[in-house]
């Protein structure tokens, strides 16, 4: 495939259940997305009440810029100017929901982000004709044969026979799907050769694999992690993986439905199997998938399908419906791109994913899942569910009333380089970290554990003597429509650490946020986050501290809540808090709401450096509302605190308007 192909991709024709239905309600939140981001800033008028201009209302300007050279653009554009937050999550929510159907265009959407210069839209091109059945045959025999013939050996005379006699039993649709794809995998790993040409044959072992999961899982470096960051092409590797994801929308668009009769097709090639199948119920034993397209049944899928390895580099599989199991519990699965591409679609039924890593997670490649319809269920341990370092992770459900479980760096997870996505369309959904089950026990309180979870970016803070900080990644959870709840410890909903991003945004629905300690919009040590909910009557509860919009150690933290009767619960430290020359910023703007907090809460600052700048706001724009009775934030005011002593540049300060 050339170069530009994936720029005029089609998106894949839907072929779930309740399409029309979930059109309607993108569209509906798209109108609320532009009339929520076009409104002038409301800030001034609070900022001048303070003895602040916009310009002095900033991270101060001789901070310290560390990160290392992995530092995102997209990230210091933020950290700049703390206005930028609200609009920039707005604004990403709606350019990933233009086609969250499409594996092509979630990639170019991501892409940009993390440094690689690709349009971020690119323009559908009609479907490609659906081929005659003896045309569409031999272009799956033929793609087979040049698989063979790159990456030897070659097919001889008797076994191209054998070829030709098996694809016999495939329909057009799934041939023509098979051929698009397998066409396409040549010129990817072409590009991955050159990104990864400086390591020689060691990127094609397990060394480089074991390198990139150390990073990933680790969060730690040696000499091979530090050479395999600093010598490998991202924007070859990136471009085999968009040219794939166009090729996966193309395949997935011919044809209509997939055809619902039994069929089997089994074919080892030098890159792993070709397995193609109809709607019996398969079961997929654990192995080496180069492509997999079963059209119906309820299926059993384990270790190996959508799943990279050394000697799998690409894995690509589609199920056209059924009640489907995805299962590797002790390791990748579904949608897993380690030092390579994967990629996962089904078109519909109930379908449940279970895996210690993966589920749309790219890990120096590419790793996206696509679910088209149904009640689903994602469970993931670590690194799952939207996950990215080093390259894209993408899980994106379009439709249902789906759960999704994880223990950490899960759920629209970023570390270094990396961008973490995780897009629901449809449903009432539950988001939950777990902190029932303490393994991972946080450094603020062991009886949480360290959920880095739900919109999380997340940067390697380098040891005295190290030498290696890295800075972190962009995490974006954007969930659509439904009453949705989202759970986790300490870390999650919006947050990010040491030159990151984190950020949530929630379109719609009476929503649950439940947290600890820096959650619900909230960053630590030079990193950028933020919560935003549109609409609904939503409850926001974090149990600790520095939660709700709140900034610490040169970081932005921002909430704001659209719309609705709302209620936020905190003990201190929150709803606009800034401490040690952070920025908290929190933001409601209609509704009845309810305010259940603590001290250095509702604009407010806590210790600082005396020379640097340090501010927490509150700004609610309209409603009736209740604030502590001890407090100084009152119904119809506007509060300035005092500035404490010795830091002139500390600011706290609140508005609540009639």
């Amino acid at each position: 495939m050339g170069t530009t192909d994936w720029m005029t991709s089609p998106s894949p024709r839907p072929h779930a259940p309740g399409a029309r239905a979930i059109r309607a309600a993108l569209s509906v939140c798209l109108g609320v997305l532009s009339l929520a981001s076009s409104a002038e800033s409301p800030w001034g008028a609070l900022l001048a009440a303070a003895n602040l201009t916009p310009q002095t209302a900033q991270l101060d300007p001789n901070r310290w810029t560390g990160g290392g050279e992995h530092r995102l653009a997209e990230f210091q554009r933020l950290w700049d100017d703390w206005q930028l937050v609200d609009p920039t999550a707005q604004s990403w929510a709606q350019s990933t929901l233009a086609a969250p159907g499409s594996f092509v265009r979630l990639a170019a959407f991501s892409a940009p982000k993390i440094g690689v210069d690709l349009p971020p839209d690119p323009r559908p091109a009609p479907p490609r004709r659906a081929l005659g059945p003896s045309k569409a045959r031999a272009a799956l025999v033929a793609a087979i044969a040049d698989l063979h013939a790159a990456f030897g050996p070659a097919l001889d005379a008797s076994r191209m026979a054998d070829l030709r006699a098996r694809a016999t039993r495939v329909p057009a649709s799934v041939a023509q799907a098979a051929a698009i794809v397998l066409r396409a995998v040549p010129d990817a790993l072409a590009k991955r050769r050159k990104a990864l040409e400086a390591f020689g044959g060691e990127a094609e072992g397990p060394a480089a694999f074991q390198a990139a999961l150390k990073l990933a899982q680790q969060t730690d470096v040696d000499d091979a992690v530090l050479r395999l960051m600093d010598k490998i092409d991202l924007a070859s590797l990136l471009g085999g993986g968009l040219d794939l994801a166009a090729a996966v929308d193309r395949a997935t668009s011919v044809g209509g439905r997939w055809p619902q009769r039994e069929f089997a097709l089994g074919w080892d090639t030098p890159l792993g199997q070709i397995v193609l199948n109809g709607s019996q119920a398969n079961t997929y034993a654990p192995g080496a998938y180069l492509l997999a397209i079963d059209t119906g049944g309820n299926d059993r899928y384990e270790a190996g399908v959508a799943c990279t390895s050394p000697a799998t580099p690409v894995s690509i599989a589609v199920d056209g419906g059924g009640n489907d199991v995805y299962e590797a519990k002790d390791g990748f699965a579904a949608a897993a791109g380690v030092l390579g591409y994967a990629f996962l679609l089904d078109c519909g039924g109930d379908d449940a994913y279970e895996a210690a890593g993966g589920l749309g997670t790219g890990i120096f490649g590419v790793g996206m899942l696509i679910d088209q319809a149904g009640k689903d269920t994602y469970r993931g341990r670590q690194l799952a569910e939207g996950a990215g370092v080093f390259g894209l992770g993408a899980l994106s459900d379009t439709s249902g009333d789906d759960t999704y479980r994880c223990l950490t760096q899960s759920q629209a997870y970023a570390g270094p380089k990396g961008l973490g996505l995780l897009v629901d369309c449809q449903g009432n959904d539950d988001y939950v970290a777990d902190d029932t089950n303490i393994v991972n026990p946080s450094p603020q309180t062991a009886e949480h554990n360290v959920s880095l979870a739900q919109g999380c970016g997340f940067g390697r803070r380098a040891h005295p003597g190290d030498g290696h900080s890295l800075a972190g990644g962009i995490g974006l959870l954007v969930d659509v429509a439904g009453n949705d709840r989202y759970h986790c410890g300490v870390f999650g909903q919006g947050v990010a650490y040491w030159y990151a991003m984190g950020l949530l945004v929630d379109l719609a629905g009476n929503d649950t946020y439940e947290g600890v300690w820096y959650v619900q919009g909230s960053a630590a040590h030079y990193a950028v986050a933020g919560l935003c909910d549109l609409a609904g009557d939503d409850t926001y509860r974090a149990t600790m501290t520095q939660s709700q919009g709140a900034g610490h150690d040169y970081s932005l933290g921002v909430l704001h809540d659209v719309a609705g009767d709302d209620v936020y619960e905190c003990p201190g430290g929150a709803v606009g808090f800034g401490i040690w020359n952070g920025i908290g910023i929190f933001r409601d703007s209609a509704g009845n709401d309810s305010y259940k907090t603590g001290p250095s809460s509702l604009g407010s600052v806590g210790d600082c450096r005396p020379e640097s700048s340090c501010l927490g706001l509150l700004l609610d724009e309209g409603g009736n509302d209740t604030f502590p009775p001890d407090s100084m934030a009152k119904p119809h005011s506007v509060w300035v605190r005092p500035v404490p002593d010795g830091r002139p540049l500390a600011r706290g300060a609140g508005a609540q308007r009639q």
